[in-house]
């Protein structure tokens, strides 16, 4: 008894902790609710009113459609929310008191936990708008390969808050960490895909790029699975252009297998956590 009593007291500064953080970051959640709920509407209900505008063959074809920006959506808020998890501890200099009640880890923990359940709830709001319309719109039963979407884009969530977490543990800043994981996520990857893509075409994947396992959470909507999964897509031009007969091919890897895209984040995931631990004992000692 007395055991599970010492454990709940464990606990429960984790839990003040979340609750306390959530309410923190209430205006940014707000915030980032709006601009999802508008997205969702934009892109599930007005754009199909408009009568130029022609609506996917099939509920599976206008999930994928509609989930083309949650990866954006979802960096976005992975870098506003995460970035001072750690660092803003440093900078405020509360890294270094002595807490009576919770330990620096436990706060840590609590921080990320609270954090991490509002950036969930927002990727849940636009699947809950999206899931709502395609039934509108195609009626039921909703396309099961949406719910693998969904347990995917969290996966994904969690190992986007697990690098920019592993950023906050050593940056000095929480505005320089934003700004060296948007950088990174939002073009340094996808800049790099595109080399390595341009060297090495179909003999290399580019399995090391976060941004290129997150296509996995509109790939594994597409039925049947992509295969190949490298595509060659040319372009021809008269008067030279490119090449020596005005032609010029790109290639591009559409999306992971689904095993390897898994995989791949829980790697990263705990690859991610792991250095940002060891990182932040260090910068304690």
């Amino acid at each position: 008894m007395e055991k599970r009593t010492n454990n709940l007291l464990g606990i429960k500064p984790v839990l003040y902790t979340i609750v306390f953080e959530m309410k923190k970051q209430k205006k940014k959640f707000y915030f980032f609710l709006v601009i999802t709920v508008l997205i969702g509407i934009l892109l599930g209900y007005i754009l199909p009113l408009i009568p130029s505008y022609l609506l996917s063959d099939t509920q599976a074809e206008f999930f994928s459609t509609g989930l083309q920006f949650i990866s954006f959506l979802t960096l976005f808020a992975a870098c506003l929310f995460f970035s001072g998890i750690i660092c803003s501890e440093f900078n405020k200099k509360t890294g270094f008191i002595v807490f009576p009640k919770v330990n620096k880890y436990k706060l840590i923990v609590g921080k990320y936990l609270g954090n991490l359940v509002l950036v969930i709830l927002i990727a849940t709001v636009y699947y809950f708008i999206l899931g709502l319309l395609g039934f509108l719109y195609y009626g039921g039963p909703i396309n099961t390969r949406l719910f693998y979407s969904y347990a995917i884009a969290i996966l994904y969530v969690i190992a986007l808050s697990s690098f920019v977490t592993f950023f906050s543990s050593f940056m000095k800043s929480v505005n320089l960490t934003i700004i060296s994981t948007l950088i990174l996520l939002l073009i340094g990857f996808n800049i790099a895909d595109q080399i390595v893509t341009l060297i090495f075409a179909d003999k290399f994947e580019p399995l090391y790029s976060l941004a290129y396992l997150g296509s996995l959470i509109t790939g594994i909507l597409q039925y049947p699975f992509p295969d190949p999964r490298y595509v060659e897509i040319s372009f021809s031009g008269e008067g030279g252009g490119f090449g020596p007969a005005g032609h010029f091919t790109f290639g591009q890897w559409l999306t992971p297998t689904v095993e390897m895209g898994i995989t791949l984040l829980l790697i990263n995931i705990i690859v991610f956590f792991i250095l940002a631990a060891i990182l932040f004992k260090r910068r304690q000692l």
